[in-house]
Parts: C-alpha cells; sequence; structure tokens
C-alpha cells in the first residue's frame, strides 16, 4: 500500500453506537472503515474486500466473535492472505485475554474503547505511512474546507480563531453547535461565578473559571480562555485581589458572546437540512452507552455518542436533554450527567 492511501479497517458489532464510537475514532485518525453488524455480515464482507485489520466484537447474537473468527481464517488460508483480527470486548473480560489470543485474535481491547489504546492497536498492526500524522498537509486543507463552510458572521467574531476552533471541533457543523452550547449556559455559568465570588468560595471558583477555559479554548475564543487561564493561577494561588480586580472584566468578554444567539438561530432557519429520524432502537442505544461513559467517567466516548446523536431529528425533549447533558459535559459535571440520565 502506498503513502497516498489510507487503511481499511473493518468493524464488527451489533451496537450500531459502538460501531460510530469506532469508526469516528479510525476517521480522526485517518483511517477508513466499514462497519458490519453480525458475524455473517462481516464473513460475507471479507469475502469481497481486502481489509488491512479487523476489529470484531466478540459477543454478538447468532454467531459470535469466536466463531466468526474460525470461518474468517478459513477465508484467509484459501485467500492465501493474513488479516490481523483484533478481539473488542467488555472490561470484565479482561481476565480472558490469553484465552482469546489462544483462539487466534492478534490482540485484544476491551471497552469502552480509549483513543489512546486503539492508536497503539493501530501502530501495531497498519501498514506503514498510512495513519493521519503522516499527512498533516491533508489534514490541514479539510480544516479549510471546514472554514469554508462556516456562515460568513462568524468570520467578523472579535478574538475568535475559527482555525483553532475547526481544530478542536473537526467540522463547521460541530463548531456551531458547540458554539450555540458555550452561549446558551453563559447566562448560568457567569451568575455562578459571580456567587462564588461574593460567598468567598474561591475554590468552586477556581473550578468555574478553569471550566470557560477549557470551553473557550473548544471554540477558539483565545482571549477569553487566556483571561480565564491567568484568573484559574490566581485562584489556585490565592491571589484575591488579581480576581476581584480582573473577574468584572472577563465576565463583560463572556456575557458579550449573547449577541450571537440570534445569529445562531437564523443560520440554523437558512440552512434546510432535514436530518433522518432516530429510531427508538438507536436512541436507547445511545442513552444506555452514555449511561456506561458516565459511570466510567470516560468523557471522549461520551462525547463521541453525543456527536452521533446530532446526526438525527431529536424530539424537542431529546434535542433539550442533549444539550444539558453537552453542558455538562465541556465543565466535566459528573454528578449533573448522572442526574440528567437519573442514575
Amino acid at each position: 500500500m502506498n503513502s497516498e492511501q489510507h487503511s481499511r479497517v473493518l468493524i464488527v458489532d451489533d451496537m450500531k453506537v459502538n460501531r460510530l464510537i469506532l469508526s469516528s475514532l479510525l476517521a480522526s485518525a485517518g483511517v477508513t472503515s466499514d462497519l458490519a453488524e453480525s458475524g455473517m455480515e462481516c464473513i460475507d464482507l471479507c469475502k469481497q474486500h481486502s481489509y488491512d485489520l479487523i476489529l470484531l466484537d466478540h459477543r454478538m447474537p447468532e454467531l459470535d466473535g469466536v466463531d466468526t473468527l474460525i470461518q474468517l481464517k478459513n477465508i484467509f488460508e484459501a485467500q492465501g492472505r493474513h488479516i490481523p483480527v483484533v478481539c473488542h470486548t467488555t472490561e470484565d473480560a479482561r481476565k480472558n485475554t490469553n484465552l482469546y489470543k489462544a483462539a487466534g485474535f492478534a490482540d485484544v481491547i476491551f471497552k469502552p474503547i480509549q483513543p489512546k489504546e486503539l492508536s497503539e492497536i493501530l501502530m501495531k498492526y497498519l501498514p506503514e505511512g498510512t495513519l493521519v500524522d503522516e499527512e498533516k498537509s491533508k489534514e490541514e486543507l479539510l480544516i479549510e474546507e471546514e472554514m469554508s463552510k462556516l456562515p460568513d458572521w462568524t468570520k467578523n467574531i472579535e478574538g475568535l480563531n475559527l482555525h483553532s476552533a475547526i481544530e478542536h471541533c473537526e467540522t463547521a457543523q460541530d463548531f456551531i453547535e458547540t458554539l450555540e452550547i458555550f452561549i446558551d449556559s453563559i447566562d448560568t455559568k457567569a451568575t455562578e461565578i459571580e456567587h462564588f465570588i461574593n460567598d468567598s468560595n474561591f475554590k468552586m471558583y477556581t473550578l468555574r473559571v478553569h471550566s470557560l477555559k477549557s470551553m473557550s479554548r473548544i471554540i477558539g475564543a483565545e482571549i477569553l480562555a487566556d483571561m480565564a487561564s491567568e484568573l484559574e493561577i490566581a485562584g489556585k494561588s490565592g491571589d484575591t485581589e488579581t480576581i476581584m480586580k480582573y473577574t468584572p472584566l472577563l465576565l463583560e468578554k463572556y456575557r458579550a458572546f449573547l449577541t450571537l444567539r440570534n445569529m445562531i438561530t437564523d443560520s440554523e432557519a437558512d440552512t434546510g437540512i432535514h436530518l433522518p429520524e432516530i429510531s427508538a432502537e438507536t436512541l436507547n442505544d445511545a442513552y444506555s452507552a452514555i449511561k456506561d461513559f458516565i459511570i466510567c467517567y470516560d468523557a471522549d466516548s461520551l462525547n463521541m455518542v453525543l456527536d452521533s446523536l446530532s446526526e438525527y431529528h431529536l424530539s424537542d425533549n431529546d434535542k433539550t436533554k442533549t444539550k444539558a447533558l453537552r453542558n455538562a459535559l465541556a465543565s466535566m459535571e459528573w454528578e449533573s450527567l448522572r442526574a440528567i440520565m437519573c442514575m
């Protein structure tokens, strides 16, 4: 495979949410993926296509991962090929790692999938020269392409680095959605910061300013993020003089973003995008995965599930719920996340 080609990976999992998460993780590494929801579909695809790696779920109805692997080995032997097959399974099966390898799996990775662990698997089994970190110029082209999709009003926002925003959010649509979440939380978060100062609760003040810094970085509001960073340092060192002097200016710049609310609403109305309806099964799978990731404090996977839900038309209640989840996740408020999901 030459250096201009992407690796191709087959993801096999009976849960749609798991397939979407893995596919998103692979895409961020520049890896193309095909998706199969059963062992039989996996076998059919392997008869038709050549893959560099297969990520195969163990626990599936009808044909499980081990039975699927046995048939795959026969297919690969007849084709004269050797394709590594990595088992992905639940954490409680970690004690069976050696058994999976004895069954013929090249390796094992455990759910919820950690990006770092998946990256190690990709580097170990995929051909050299096919991962995205070796194709920086292509990544820049993708960023420029997404920036070209942004509405004109975003290009006139003072203190906003759109290149940095797209780097963090990946797509123009995700940036607009993240900006909307940021703006929706301003009234609540700014008021909380003021209350913490008035109550001399500088520990909670520091946590809220840290959250503001992180969220500001994500949307490319670098000036606001830098101010929040300085005040976070002041909070950690007990420098109340700096906090009292500069927090009003921070909140003034923070609340200035409220003027963008109408622009976002108008922009959404003009898109004319008709998203597909989400099935009850897919929505239930997503909410179940969200609960699992909250239990594991897995912010990356939780964010990916929320991203996958943004590709569907949701009811007003579910839209409100997912927005609340994004707001809580942005601040890493795990108790709030549990409360939203009634855990």
